[in-house]
């Protein structure tokens, strides 16, 4: 699926960012995958995500799900580069 679907299918559904939460098996995996896809619809796009786009990620995905404060960028990072997600 093209990223840009991915993301409007996401937003349009109403349980898509606690599925991608479940689906990713916890917070910085999903924050990692929503921040690569958002990174891919640019007009200039790239494939690995900042630390502060993750955040931002997870902050998007907390919000909708009502998980309250989210970690760190850095320690998102830390998460993600456990799991062999690249993260700038």
């Amino acid at each position: 699926m093209i990223p840009i679907e991915w993301l409007q299918g996401l937003d349009q559904q109403r349980d898509g960012y606690s599925r991608l939460l479940d689906d990713a098996g916890g917070l910085a995996a999903a924050a990692y995958r929503l921040a690569r896809a958002r990174c891919q619809t640019w007009e200039t796009a790239t494939m690995v995500p900042t630390r502060l786009e993750v955040r931002a990620a997870a902050r998007r995905i907390s919000s909708r799900v009502g998980l309250g404060p989210v970690p760190t960028g850095l320690l998102l990072a830390h998460e993600c580069e456990a799991q062999g997600l690249l993260v700038l």
